[in-house]
């Protein structure tokens, strides 16, 4: 592949905004989310200071909810909301993530799909190569302070490109490692967020996607969790839309192990997150 010119990627006005740019070796991954082919950064316009390789569904079915999923998302982050207790929440979540990233050790280059910040960087060595893709554009702009530190990562430089993961905007065979956590529950369409992992995958790569099952390890979905979303759908058929659940899908183990393997991959192994108590699980699967 004929290399690109990366040399002065970023103008005098973004080393003011103090924006980070992409490694020279990153640049030159990058490529248009439709056609699949390379291009140079200067593709994608700038919106303050980041690419925005942004491919958003908005004539689809379900694209409005997605929407507002997304910014109730992006609300939350940004507030903090859920780490009332700060610096100690974030601390803690840490510590409850940390098992996951000694269980499966990734390494090399490495893709985080809906990664925002990239707060997976607080458990990889510093050998490995590493970009986050997020349609949460203003992501690195929003750290909550007491979450930067917390996060020792969140002070090194960040490889960061806004796009979906239905849409990836690098080119095909580039990356060892694609991570996904707390996505595929999130986006509009699961089988094309695969389909893409599968394309940028190099041969015998490897995919991670964590995700919160229905019916957890067991697949039985108890009688409480099945009253709540009955009253849950029906306060929101009145307009209380307080606890909406803006999760666009709902997997069971075997349906997110069905999922994963139709779209190209191998399963080798499931890892159950032990801090969720058999609800929430990590799968490895390779590129088939």
């Amino acid at each position: 592949m004929k290399k690109l010119n990366t040399e002065g990627l970023m103008s005098e006005t973004n080393k003011e905004q103090n924006i980070l740019d992409l490694d020279p070796d990153i640049a030159e991954l990058l490529a248009d989310p439709l056609s699949k082919r390379p291009v140079p950064p200067t593709f994608f316009p700038l919106v303050n200071g980041i690419f925005d390789a942004r491919v958003l569904l908005k004539n689809t079915r379900g694209f409005s909810e997605w929407m507002k999923g997304q910014d109730k998302f992006e609300t939350w982050e940004t507030s903090g909301a859920g780490y009332e207790e700060e610096l100690k929440a974030y601390m803690a979540e840490i510590d409850y993530d940390r098992p996951v990233y000694e269980h499966y050790r990734m390494g090399g280059l490495i893709l985080d799909v809906g990664g925002g910040v990239g707060t997976v960087r607080e458990f990889l060595p510093s050998t490995v190569k590493f970009v986050s893709i997020d349609p949460f554009i203003n992501a690195v702009h929003n750290i909550p302070p007491a979450k930067k530190n917390a996060y020792r990562c969140l002070s090194q430089k960040l490889n960061f490109v806004a796009a979906t993961a239905e849409f990836v905007p690098f080119v095909a065979e580039a990356f060892d490692w694609v991570h996904m956590r707390s996505v595929l529950d999130h986006v509009q369409v699961p089988e094309l967020a695969l389909l893409e992992a599968l394309r940028v995958l190099n041969s015998g790569g490897r995919v991670l996607i964590g995700v919160s099952v229905e019916g957890g390890k067991t697949g039985r979905i108890g009688s409480k969790r099945r009253m709540k979303k009955i009253i849950k759908k029906g306060l929101e058929l009145v307009g209380i839309d307080a606890w909406k659940d803006h999760h666009t899908w709902h997997p069971t183990h075997k349906s997110l192990i069905k999922l994963i393997e139709d779209n190209g991959f191998h399963v080798e192994d499931v890892y159950w997150q032990p801090y969720w108590r058999d609800q929430v699980c990590y799968v490895c699967a390779r590129k088939a």
